[in-house]
């Protein structure tokens, strides 16, 4: 059996988990970190923004302020998520390298599979996500939302037909990274506060809570952060067929992350402005870092 690296990095504030998992990934592609899964959480609560959201269309920056929820724009494209109650997974590992094919789908596919599996064993009745459901979202522009969670993707997983995990993907130079969220709890009410929305509040939460779940909803004994980490890591020993040694991070990666953290992360150019502009020193972190 091939050997994996797992890290376990706790809880991180959002700047410090997106410069992490981007650390990696630009590692990664220069042949300098092995396949890693991380599973980690967040402290405070983050709101993640897609690579190309709008901040200013998607998020009541004052209300995030008022919570103390912290505003992250992600390498990974997608709408906003709010990242709160939840494990959070990251898997970044050479493009093409079985079993995840060559094509952002089949690595969904592959991943999914490892967590379907993992939730199925809390006697949780999951499904996937019709593939007919994404191209109806697809077809029909006008029915998604800034919130990730009201749109399921291909092969994320629902239960009683609501989203319970929301997965982004990154390739390029080499490598990719997918980074997803599984929901221990969600409270809609938090979400309605910072999100902005162009129906009335309560259409949207009603839309909120018709399309979005938790697991500790659907069971009667309550699953707790390192519960679902642990089934979740042997999850993904089974079904990739790999044995996960647990490490940490390199002093490169985290000389990467560092200045990730100074001129990307930490600066709301980036996490405010549409990545549209994106195309100064920011972006191009991997060329400074000896």
């Amino acid at each position: 059996m091939k050997t994996w690296r797992y890290l376990d990095t706790g809880f991180s504030n959002g700047y410090e988990n997106m410069a992490v998992d981007e650390a990696i990934y630009l590692s990664c592609q220069q042949g300098n970190s092995p396949p890693t899964i991380r599973l980690y959480g967040w402290t405070p609560p983050a709101l993640s923004l897609g690579y190309f959201q709008k901040a200013g269309e998607s998020v009541d920056l004052s209300a995030c302020a008022q919570r103390g929820i912290d505003v992250v724009r992600r390498l990974s494209g997608g709408r906003a998520v709010l990242h709160d109650q939840e494990l959070t997974y990251s898997l970044i590992c050479p493009e093409g390298m079985p079993p995840f094919g060559t094509t952002v789908l089949e690595a969904y596919k592959v991943i999914g599979e490892c967590l379907l599996h993992a939730l199925k064993g809390f006697h949780l009745d999951v499904q996937w996500v019709p593939y007919r459901d994404k191209y109806v979202c697809l077809r029909h522009p006008h029915t998604r939302n800034v919130n990730c969670f009201s749109s399921p993707s291909w092969y994320e997983i629902t239960i009683e037909g609501k989203k319970v995990c929301g997965s982004a993907q990154k390739r390029g130079g080499g490598a990719f990274l997918q980074h997803g969220s599984i929901l221990l709890e969600h409270d809609e009410e938090i979400l309605a506060d910072v999100l902005c929305f162009k129906k009335g509040r309560e259409d949207f939460l009603s839309e909120l809570r018709s399309t979005t779940t938790s697991i500790n909803r659907h069971l009667k004994v309550k699953v707790g952060f390192y519960e679902l980490q642990a089934r979740v890591l042997k999850s993904f020993e089974e079904h990739l067929g790999v044995t996960l040694t647990k490490g940490m991070l390199t002093k490169y990666e985290c000389e990467l992350k560092d200045r990730l953290l100074k001129e990307k992360y930490a600066r709301s150019e980036w996490n405010l402005n549409a990545c549209h502009i994106h195309n100064n020193s920011v972006t191009n972190v991997k060329a400074h870092v000896a």
